[in-house]
């Protein structure tokens, strides 16, 4: 082998440097790289679920009030007609409640939608003054049956007494 000149050698050094260099980078820094990023990643999940759980725990009083009040709606059980007759049952005793005369009222029907829920619609009858129908539509928005009012139809019966005929569909929702 024939000696190298010092130009020569520091080339050779150069590219010996830049070899090693590249493998270290390759096989040493490389992997260390991804494995702190791939860390890195999950330490940032970790906080945004730590941030939301925290959330959740500064709201606790409200979540549980609104899930105490949501437990409620879910409280039909049985049979369709379990649930059909206890939905009528929450309707007279708002009616009656609320001092509406039920002239009739009838199933008109189930209906089952996507997602396990069950509508059972009533049609209901009645009559009474306005300030009545008004405190039996509070009655049906605050009950803790989930209710309804899909349709209303008022008449006047006598315009001397102010007494008004009222035609209701509405629907009890049950939860599955």
């Amino acid at each position: 082998m024939r000696k190298l000149n010092p130009k020569e050698k520091i080339l050779v050094i150069s590219i010996g440097v830049l070899l090693l260099l590249l493998v270290l980078k390759i096989f040493v820094l490389g992997p260390v790289y991804d494995k702190t990023s791939i860390y890195s990643q999950e330490i940032d999940q970790a906080k945004a679920t730590i941030r939301k759980y925290m959330a959740l725990e500064h709201n606790r009083t409200e979540i549980l009030k609104a899930q105490k009040q949501i437990e409620g709606y879910s409280s039909l059980k049985g049979s369709d007609e379990d649930k059909s007759a206890m939905v009528m049952s929450k309707i007279e005793a708002e009616a009656r409640k609320s001092k509406l005369q039920i002239l009739d009222m009838n199933s008109a029907g189930v209906t089952k939608v996507k997602g396990g829920v069950t509508l059972y619609r009533i049609n209901l009858s009645s009559e009474g003054q306005l300030k009545n129908f008004l405190d039996f539509i509070s009655g049906i928005e605050g009950a803790n049956i989930l209710l309804q009012i899909e349709k209303i139809t008022l008449a006047v019966k006598d315009e001397a007494t102010g007494l008004l005929k009222i035609d209701l569909v509405i629907i009890g929702v049950a939860f599955a």
